[in-house]
Protein backbone atom coordinates (compact mmCIF):
# COMPACT_ATOMS: atom_id res chain seq x y z
CA UNK A 1 0.00 0.00 0.00
CA UNK A 2 2.80 2.38 0.91
CA UNK A 3 4.60 1.62 -2.34
CA UNK A 4 1.52 2.59 -4.41
CA UNK A 5 1.24 5.93 -2.58
CA UNK A 6 4.94 6.68 -3.18
CA UNK A 7 4.58 5.90 -6.88
CA UNK A 8 1.50 8.13 -7.11
CA UNK A 9 3.31 11.00 -5.33
CA UNK A 10 6.39 10.52 -7.48
CA UNK A 11 4.19 10.60 -10.59
CA UNK A 12 2.54 13.84 -9.41
CA UNK A 13 5.92 15.43 -8.64
CA UNK A 14 7.29 14.44 -12.05
CA UNK A 15 4.15 15.77 -13.80
CA UNK A 16 4.35 19.06 -11.88
CA UNK A 17 8.05 19.39 -12.73
CA UNK A 18 7.32 18.76 -16.43
CA UNK A 19 4.54 21.38 -16.45
CA UNK A 20 6.77 23.91 -14.69
CA UNK A 21 9.59 23.28 -17.19
CA UNK A 22 7.31 23.61 -20.24
CA UNK A 23 5.69 26.76 -18.82
CA UNK A 24 9.08 28.30 -18.06
CA UNK A 25 10.35 27.54 -21.58
CA UNK A 26 7.21 28.95 -23.20
CA UNK A 27 7.42 32.10 -21.08
CA UNK A 28 11.07 32.64 -22.02
CA UNK A 29 10.27 32.16 -25.72
CA UNK A 30 7.35 34.60 -25.53
CA UNK A 31 9.43 37.29 -23.85
CA UNK A 32 12.21 37.09 -26.45
CA UNK A 33 9.84 37.84 -29.37
CA UNK A 34 9.20 41.40 -30.48
CA UNK A 35 5.84 42.88 -29.62
CA UNK A 36 3.25 42.93 -32.39
CA UNK A 37 2.44 46.45 -33.60
CA UNK A 38 -0.66 47.39 -35.53
CA UNK A 39 -1.91 50.47 -37.35
CA UNK A 40 -5.47 50.96 -38.48
CA UNK A 41 -7.52 53.61 -40.22
CA UNK A 42 -10.82 53.96 -42.01
CA UNK A 43 -12.20 56.05 -44.85
CA UNK A 44 -15.33 56.31 -47.00
CA UNK A 45 -15.31 55.89 -50.78
CA UNK A 46 -18.23 56.30 -53.18
CA UNK A 47 -18.20 53.29 -55.48
CA UNK A 48 -20.13 50.21 -56.58
CA UNK A 49 -20.30 47.85 -53.63
CA UNK A 50 -19.93 44.82 -55.93
CA UNK A 51 -16.38 45.97 -56.75
CA UNK A 52 -15.08 46.39 -53.18
CA UNK A 53 -13.40 42.98 -52.98
CA UNK A 54 -11.58 43.45 -56.29
CA UNK A 55 -10.42 46.96 -55.24
CA UNK A 56 -9.07 45.54 -51.95
CA UNK A 57 -7.33 42.57 -53.61
CA UNK A 58 -5.84 44.83 -56.27
CA UNK A 59 -4.48 47.28 -53.67
CA UNK A 60 -2.90 44.44 -51.69
CA UNK A 61 -1.38 42.86 -54.81
CA UNK A 62 0.04 46.17 -56.07
CA UNK A 63 1.85 46.59 -52.77
CA UNK A 64 3.39 43.12 -52.72
CA UNK A 65 0.88 41.34 -50.48
CA UNK A 66 -0.39 37.88 -51.37
CA UNK A 67 -4.06 37.22 -50.58
CA UNK A 68 -4.20 34.62 -47.79
CA UNK A 69 -7.89 34.76 -46.83
CA UNK A 70 -11.14 36.25 -48.08
CA UNK A 71 -13.74 36.13 -45.31
CA UNK A 72 -17.04 37.89 -46.00
CA UNK A 73 -16.54 41.66 -46.37
CA UNK A 74 -12.76 41.49 -46.02
CA UNK A 75 -9.50 40.52 -47.71
CA UNK A 76 -6.39 39.48 -45.80
CA UNK A 77 -2.94 39.79 -47.37
CA UNK A 78 0.58 38.96 -46.21
CA UNK A 79 4.17 39.44 -47.35
CA UNK A 80 5.61 37.08 -44.68
CA UNK A 81 6.49 39.92 -42.30
CA UNK A 82 3.38 42.10 -42.37
CA UNK A 83 -0.30 41.15 -42.35
CA UNK A 84 -2.82 43.60 -43.85
CA UNK A 85 -6.61 43.32 -43.59
CA UNK A 86 -8.95 45.40 -45.72
CA UNK A 87 -12.56 45.22 -44.54
CA UNK A 88 -15.54 47.02 -46.07
CA UNK A 89 -19.25 47.60 -45.54
CA UNK A 90 -21.92 49.73 -47.19
CA UNK A 91 -22.49 53.04 -45.38
CA UNK A 92 -26.27 52.92 -45.74
CA UNK A 93 -28.77 50.15 -45.22
CA UNK A 94 -30.57 50.60 -48.54
CA UNK A 95 -28.13 50.20 -51.41
CA UNK A 96 -27.89 48.33 -54.68
CA UNK A 97 -24.64 46.50 -55.54
CA UNK A 98 -24.70 47.87 -59.12
CA UNK A 99 -25.13 51.53 -58.21
CA UNK A 100 -22.73 54.00 -56.68
CA UNK A 101 -22.97 54.11 -52.90
CA UNK A 102 -20.82 55.15 -49.96
CA UNK A 103 -18.66 52.29 -48.68
CA UNK A 104 -16.73 52.28 -45.40
CA UNK A 105 -13.24 50.75 -45.65
CA UNK A 106 -10.97 49.86 -42.73
CA UNK A 107 -7.33 49.02 -43.40
CA UNK A 108 -5.39 47.38 -40.56
CA UNK A 109 -1.75 46.29 -40.78
CA UNK A 110 0.13 44.19 -38.21
CA UNK A 111 3.85 43.50 -37.94
CA UNK A 112 6.69 43.12 -35.45
CA UNK A 113 8.01 46.35 -36.99
CA UNK A 114 5.72 49.31 -36.27
CA UNK A 115 7.12 51.32 -39.19
CA UNK A 116 6.46 48.49 -41.63
CA UNK A 117 2.87 48.15 -40.37
CA UNK A 118 2.26 51.89 -40.69
CA UNK A 119 3.76 52.05 -44.19
CA UNK A 120 1.75 49.03 -45.37
CA UNK A 121 -1.49 50.48 -44.01
CA UNK A 122 -0.85 53.86 -45.64
CA UNK A 123 0.14 52.43 -49.04
CA UNK A 124 -2.83 50.04 -49.27
CA UNK A 125 -5.28 52.73 -48.11
CA UNK A 126 -3.91 55.26 -50.60
CA UNK A 127 -4.09 52.73 -53.42
CA UNK A 128 -7.78 52.02 -52.78
CA UNK A 129 -8.58 55.73 -52.50
CA UNK A 130 -6.89 56.51 -55.83
CA UNK A 131 -8.54 53.70 -57.82
CA UNK A 132 -11.09 55.11 -60.28
CA UNK A 133 -13.77 53.74 -62.56
CA UNK A 134 -13.28 54.12 -66.28
CA UNK A 135 -16.97 53.42 -66.93
CA UNK A 136 -19.94 53.21 -64.62
CA UNK A 137 -20.83 50.34 -62.34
Amino acid sequence: MMDIQRKARLGLVLAATAVATVTSTATEAATTRAALSWHSGWFVKTMCYKDTRSFAQSALSRNGFKTVATPPNAVLGSDDSTLVEVSYAPAQTSYHPNQFARVHFTVTAMSNDSGAAQTARNRVRENIQKQRYIDTC
